[in-house]
């Protein structure tokens, strides 16, 4: 026990052999939890692309019960009309089937005898990925037969039931996409063929990196578009580990500043998604931490350099970027004018690393891959056009959404995103909300709080640093009229948390009093284990959901 007390409060900014073993031990544990059931390595691959009024009519060995079918939709939301046959030439309509969402599986009952199924489509493009039926006493039936009246698919029509062993016992999210996946997951995918990408709102960057294990292993399945959110997320745990290095100088900090991050409730749920929130809030996370190193050596340049390329990477993820930006350019000015360091080469050398470079990166992702859904972002003058229509879009996003929130509800985690809900059977479900640790949360409220008392009685640039930092991302919410939400909070976070270890420093240093970090880590991992299946989309209690209810406001 006296050894791992000299361990941890070893005081030094660089990391050594004990600090890689420690956080080698966390960043594992958290991988194994995060990784576990993140999604499907199997999802159909191979479609047909229906055209409109198209039938594919599927005949089987012999007449039969037919309850259900399940049917895996590619690109777009899908529609047909549904008609059954004994002999094959009269067919009775039975209900219109829908295909809800981008990349998922749907489950239709049938409840009809026949031996020919037929599906008529009601519009052009519609893509179908597998089909399977089966009957009233749940067994899989195969069609003998598939015919359709489209001659551009006599060939792919074998493509509806190639794929058997990708179709799965029950549809969830392990096997469909959930939440805004249906717009990024599918962009992502795009970006591979080289085709027209559906999702434009936002910067290219975020599908690109997330399209890296699609394109590596060539195939579109759900573990591969979360993958790298994922990965991001175990990043953003290694960054806090080096914040805390640097800001506090002692290890046991470091270890509090990543478990932090680790045990956030809302960290792990968010960077699980298929979405591009978690490049954005990484690449913030780390244009700060070198931004600090420069301000703890500000004759190497290289670390501003570093911050205005992550700065870059930020604004070309998403738009918000700039608000940490905002937060950087403050800190960065007002430090050189009050240590006297305002030179022209200085100014220039930031200029290009602030400005020129971030305007490189955030062009080059567009001529990368120069098609889009509204306009060719192929020239100058396009991407100037295609910047506008995003604005326009987002200025004008008036629509109301049932888990948006205000900008002063999010410390206290008031109204969570529920991303996904999916009833297992009478009495259990699998669900998926963006929930913040309040444990954290609110104590990052008191700990925001200290930060200023800190700040009037220090006036010392850490403290600047962490309120600017929070401030720059968190107040521009205030003047912005469109819907929001509480992952606009994000990147707020992991300020917030070294807002906390400042705290505990402080109180710590001073008093000795050292046992209430690991009974403040306690009580965070308390809750992050009783949240856990309601972040995580594992089976679930109804019972045990409405307990954990704080808020009216709080939905699983």
């Amino acid at each position: 026990m006296t050894k791992l007390k000299t361990i941890l409060n070893e005081k030094n900014k660089k990391m050594k052999k004990a600090d890689y073993i420690i956080l080698g031990i966390i960043v594992t544990l958290y991988s194994i939890v995060s990784l576990i059931n993140l999604g499907s390595l199997k999802n159909p691959q191979t479609f047909l692309k229906f055209k409109y009024n198209e039938e594919v009519v599927f005949e089987f060995q012999q007449e039969s019960d037919i309850g259900r079918m399940m049917f895996y939709t590619g690109r777009g939301i899908s529609e047909y009309y549904l008609y059954t046959s004994i002999d094959g030439k009269e067919f009775n309509y039975i209900q219109n089937v829908y295909g809800e969402k981008t990349y998922s599986w749907s489950d239709i009952n049938v409840y009809q005898r026949a031996k020919y199924i037929k599906l008529k489509a009601t519009n052009n493009r519609y893509e179908m990925g597998e089909i399977a039926f089966y009957n009233t006493k749940n067994k899989q039936i195969i069609p003998q037969k598939i015919t359709t009246t489209n001659k551009e698919n006599t060939k792919n029509k074998k493509n509806l039931c190639d794929e058997k062993d990708s179709v799965p016992k029950k549809v969830n999210y392990l096997n469909s996409t959930y939440f805004d996946e249906i717009y990024f997951a599918r962009s992502a995918y795009e970006y591979t063929k080289g085709e027209k990408v559906y999702e434009w709102t936002h910067p290219p960057l975020g599908k690109l990196i997330q399209a890296i294990p699609i394109k590596l292993s060539g195939k579109m399945t759900t573990f591969n578009y979360r993958l790298m959110g994922n990965l991001a997320g175990i990043t953003m745990i290694i960054v806090m580990y080096l914040f805390g290095k640097l800001l506090f100088e002692k290890r046991k900090y470091a270890v509090f500043s990543s478990l932090l991050m680790s045990l956030d409730t809302f960290h792990f749920a968010h960077t699980r998604m298929g979405t591009v929130d978690s490049f954005l809030v990484l690449f913030i996370m780390l244009s700060y931490y070198y931004m600090a190193k420069f301000l703890s050596d500000s004759k190497n340049h290289k670390n501003l350099f570093l911050s205005g390329l992550f700065f870059g990477l930020s604004i070309t993820v998403k738009w918000t970027g700039f608000y940490a930006g905002l937060g950087l350019a403050i800190i960065f000015f007002t430090y050189i004018i009050k240590k006297k360091l305002i030179q022209i080469k200085l100014l220039e050398k930031c200029t290009v690393f602030f400005v020129v470079i971030p305007l490189l990166i955030y062009i080059g992702s567009y001529l990368l891959f120069p098609k889009l859904e509204s306009l060719t972002t192929n020239s100058i003058p396009n991407i100037i056009k295609q910047t506008q229509k995003m604005y326009e879009y987002h200025s004008g996003l008036k629509e109301q959404h049932l888990f948006s929130s205000k900008w002063y509800s999010w410390p206290i985690s008031y109204r969570p995103v529920w991303y996904y809900s999916c009833d297992i059977d009478e009495n259990h479900r699998g669900t998926i909300t963006g929930v913040g640790n309040i444990v954290i949360w609110w104590m990052g409220i008191l700990a925001f709080a200290y930060l200023l008392f800190r700040l009037i009685r220090k006036k010392d640039k850490h403290t600047y640093f962490l309120i600017i930092a929070m401030l720059s991302m968190w107040l521009p919410y205030i003047f912005i009229g469109r819907v929001m939400f509480l992952y606009h909070y994000f990147p707020v976070l992991p300020f917030l948390m070294l807002g906390i270890v400042t705290l505990f420093h402080d109180f710590v240093e001073k008093t000795k009093f050292n046992y209430v970090i690991p009974i403040y880590l306690i009580l965070v991992l308390a809750f992050f284990v009783i949240y856990f299946p309601v972040i995580s989309g594992n089976k679930v209690s109804n019972d045990y959901i409405k307990h954990l209810k704080l808020f009216e406001s709080w939905y699983f």
